[in-house]
Order: C-alpha cells, then structure tokens, then sequence
C-alpha cells in the first residue's frame, strides 16, 4: 500500500493563535506526598481521575465539582492552593470527593495535578505524531491540546508567536556539552503500556495537554525535570522508565508513604515519579534524580472503593472480558448484557470498584468517549454561525463552510486573552450551559476547533479553544478523494483539492513536506493547510521560504 505523505501548505507568517500553563516550583517532592483521602467519611461520589474538560467549578470525567473548599495540590512539588487559577483545561487530575458528596451535587475536597513528564524535547517526529521528553515517548493525538506560556507571547515589546501545535516546537540538536536544548514542555496525559500494547504504538504517554514555558533557571523548580512511568528494570540504585535510566545513588526515595532505601524502594512493573532541579545531559538518556516516590495506576489503591477514570486502552481480551487503561486491568466480566467493550485506541471512561488487591478495577459501566477508528481534522477559523442541536445541552456550530456538533463531552477552553493564565476560570466559566451565550459575548470568534468524523462524514467537535482573533485560518485532516486534486507547476496558478469539503486554493510552491521539500499533493495525504480563507476557500500564496 502507497504510504501517503504529511504536507504543510502554509503562508509566511503564522498569528498567535494559543497560549499557556505552567508548573509550580516549591519544597522537596519526597517530603510532600499527597494528603491521603478520607476513606472513613462514606460518600456516593467517587474518587475520579481524569481530564478537565470545561469549567464552572471543574468538570471532570462528566461531574461538574463545586471547589469552593477545594484544595488544588501538585504531588511533585507540595504546592497546595485553596484557587482553582492555575488550573487548566487539558489537565488530567485526580479529585478526592468531599464526604458530604454525591453524584447528584459532587464537590471536591482536593484535586491533585501530576504531569507525567517535564523536560525538554529531544526528537519530533511530526509524521508520526510523537515526541521523546525525558526519554519517554509521547503521543500526540487528534484531540491533544497545545498551550505556550513563554514570557515572549505576552512580551509587548518583541512578542513571539504562540506554539499552538506540534510543528512549532524545536528538538533537541548535538549531544553532551554541545547539545542545544529543545522546547521545554510540561507533559499531561495518560500512562500508555506499550509493552503489552495490542496496537503499533511505541508510547509510554499519550498527551492531552503540552504545555510550553521557559527553560527553568536556578533554584526556580525543585522538580523542573520529571519521568514518571512504569519501572521495567532494576538494578542496584538505577531505575529504568520508558528509555531513561535514573540514578537514584544521590536520591531520597519514597515509598508507601515513608523514607526509604532507594536500593530496595521500587520494583519491576510499579509506577515510580522521579525528579530532579537540574537537567540531564541532552538527549536525556541518563538522569540523576534529587527524589523518587512510588506512585499508583489507580488515584487510590483501596480494595472496594468506587472509583472512574479516563485514558486510552492499550489492550483489550475476550476471554475473560477485559482490557488495560493507563496500565490498569480492567475487568468487564461483570458488565450489563450487550456492553459493547473498547477496541484498542479507544478513549474510554470506567466506572467500577478497586478489586481487592487494589491493582484492578472491576467496571461496573464504561463509556467510549473517542472511538479509535474515527477519522480526526482541525479547523481554526471565524465561528460564523451558532444554533441549538437536536438534543439538550447541544449545539451547531459552522466554521470554515463546516457544521460541528458541540456536545457535553467537548473539551472547551478560552485562550483569547494573552493573560489567561492568570485568571481565575470559575469567575467567567465556558461550559456547555453558557456555550452559546459565552461564545456570541466574546471580543474573539476565532477557534480552534478539533473534529471527528463518524462514517457518514458528520463532525462533533472533540475540543473547542476561543483564541485571539486573526486573519489566518487553517484545516489538518486527509485530503478528499472527490474531488480529485489538481496540482499546478505554475507560480500563480494555484494546485486545488479539498480537506472535509473545505476548498484550498495553494500556490504550488506553498505544498511542502515536513523539512522543506516541495510535493505535490494526492488524495488521501495528509495535511495542514494555513491561509486565508475568503469566499468559501483558503487561500495559500507563495511564502517567503520553506522554512516557515
């Protein structure tokens, strides 16, 4: 089968299109574990790990928590906060439920943050959507989102343009002493075992949020480099995760909630954090770690205790009825009659009780949130139009030409403020309840919207991000069969095609592939097209160079 190509059909310049999260720096990780729930306080809401999707309080996994009382902690540094601020939507937290709360009013007593990797990024491989942070590999996905907090995008003097996609990130050059740093990310997302994977992907983290920010300077983190992940060898004082070996000689261990020898404190198969102030030597093959601390598959190990999570299934079997999320077995055996379960890929939220040697869940509901087979585009564009759908707490929207169902499981975030991230998101929340309202009241009806298509071509928006407004538009899908592409050798006379029905009109030497080569563009290829789109097209002219 012919492999299609990944294109990039671009103008000179990019506008600002998304903005940024950061991590907080504090005391020693070792020091400051988690504050464990109260499992003596009965509550019929359950502990729930997952992604925020929205806020009003914070939604996550379908539950809009009330974080009135609510305490946000990061399980890396310590740092406890009574503000839901310098939360974001992308985040995957795990919510430890108040005891007075129920699945009809839940509320929050702590939320606890905990990236999975910090660093800074060694290899992208944009055609195939990966990139290796901190010797872990990292899936990028349709629906993960981009958010860059450089001081230069908010710098009113000499701004930069924000990176609002993998393309705009730098790796890695040179080794050792002469090595030139990639971009510094703060990765959110998912465990993924690639080990017992049924699929053909090699991740150890499938990203829902890269978040982008400065190189960290002096004693500004304790934690500003992090790997976690699970521990395939062992061997004296080092650790293996994914593809970093950790020296733990100089470390202060912890595990199961104590100090300890960092010779015996892990073993094979269990999920170790482990950070460190200062960089490794770039790329990061090896890593000294300052602390370490066992950490958990499962936002709570205890046998019996209602819990939900969100992530990606890696592995699924028939006999007997299961599958594997973030790591964690689940078993379906126990499922109502006619539960069609995931297929490998899926995204998929888990309703169930920890089984009685807390390594387990045993699924009492699950639900498929983003089939894998689906076929995935971005539109970023002039909302121009918004109507209620068919059903509650649905809506219609059309940008570029193209109608997209926005329902109660899309991610949404408003990045159109350059200081966002200093706000407050609970004081002037984008739900689903004010979508429609929010979105006709904003200064900007420019989006970035993130689409599935089911079989019959109709889009439901995965993720939808308010940004600043700008005359630069773009679609990133497959290109159309009908009709047929025509490709031009003319400057002047533009190659034409069509991606979901959105029309392009680009200069032939506009169509280039990852690294500058000019191509020519065949159905089904993929690519992501950047122009202006006027009279029903995007329009490409010729850019400056095959750099930008």
């Amino acid at each position: 089968m012919k492999q299609k190509k990944v294109l990039w059909i671009l103008i000179t310049a990019l506008a600002s299109v998304l903005t940024a999260c950061g991590g907080g720096g504090g005391t020693n990780p070792v020091t400051s574990n988690a504050t464990p729930a109260n499992t003596t306080n009965k509550t019929s809401a359950s502990v729930s790990s997952g992604t925020i999707t929205a806020f009003g309080s914070v939604f996550v996994n379908g539950h809009e928590f009330s974080t009135t009382d609510a305490t946000v902690i990061d399980d890396d540094s310590g740092k406890m906060s009574n503000s839901t601020a310098g939360l974001e939507v992308g985040e995957v937290v795990d919510v430890i439920p108040a005891s007075d709360s129920t699945n009809a009013n839940p509320i929050a007593r702590e939320l606890h943050v905990h990236p999975l990797a910090r660093g800074y990024v060694d290899i992208s491989d944009t055609a195939d959507g990966s990139l290796t942070v901190m010797g872990q590999t990292v899936q990028i996905t349709a629906t993960t989102l981009f958010s860059d907090h450089r001081a230069c995008v908010v710098d009113t003097t000499n701004p930069c343009p924000a990176i609002s996609d993998q393309s705009g990130l730098s790796a890695t050059t040179g080794t050792g002493s002469s090595a030139a740093a990639g971009s510094y990310v703060i990765v959110n997302g998912y465990l993924y075992d690639a080990s017992n994977s049924s699929t053909t992907t090699s991740a150890n983290i499938v990203a829902t949020l890269i978040s982008i920010g400065d190189a960290p300077s002096g004693s500004q983190m304790t934690v500003a480099f992090k790997a976690e992940g699970v521990v395939t060898a062992v061997e004296n004082t080092s650790i293996t995760i994914g593809g970093l070996n950790v020296d733990l000689a100089t470390a202060r261990c912890n595990a199961k909630g104590m100090q300890s020898d960092c010779a015996s404190a892990f073993k094979t198969g269990e999920v170790v954090s482990t950070f460190a102030a200062k960089a490794p030597d770039l790329p990061a093959i090896n890593f000294t770690a300052d602390g370490a601390r066992l950490s958990d598959k499962l936002p709570m190990s205890v046998a019996g205790l209602t819990v939900e999570i969100d992530g990606v299934v890696s592995t699924v079997t028939d006999s007997p009825a299961g599958f594997v999320v973030r790591g964690v077995n689940i078993d379906a055996t126990g499922l109502p009659a006619g539960t069609t379960l995931p297929v490998a890929g899926d995204v998929v939220k888990v309703e169930g009780t920890v089984s009685d040697d807390g390594k387990s869940v045993v699924a009492s509901n699950v639900k498929i949130l983003g089939p894998a087979a689906r076929t995935y585009y971005e539109f970023i564009g002039d909302e121009t139009n918004i109507v209620p759908g068919a059903d509650a707490n649905t809506y219609v929207m059309t940008i570029l030409g193209q109608d997209i169902l926005v329902n109660g499981t899309t991610v949404l975030a408003d990045r159109s403020s350059l200081n966002w991230s200093k706000m407050d998101p609970t004081s002037n929340p984008f739900n689903i309840s004010t979508f429609q309202t929010y979105l006709t009241n904003s200064a900007s009806q420019h989006l970035v919207v993130k689409a599935v298509a089911d079989t019959s071509g109709n889009l439901t928006a995965q993720s939808v991000t308010i940004v600043q407004a700008s005359t630069i538009s773009s679609v990133a899908g497959t290109v159309d069969t009908d009709p047929a592409p025509v490709n031009s050798v003319t400057t002047g006379t533009p190659s034409t095609f069509t991606i979901h029905g959105v029309a392009v009109n680009a200069d032939p030497t506009a169509v280039i592939q990852p690294g500058g080569k000019q191509a020519t563009v065949d159905a089904g290829d993929k690519a992501l097209v950047v122009g202006t789109y006027t009279a029903g097209s995007l329009t490409i002219m010729a850019p400056k160079s095959n750099s930008n």
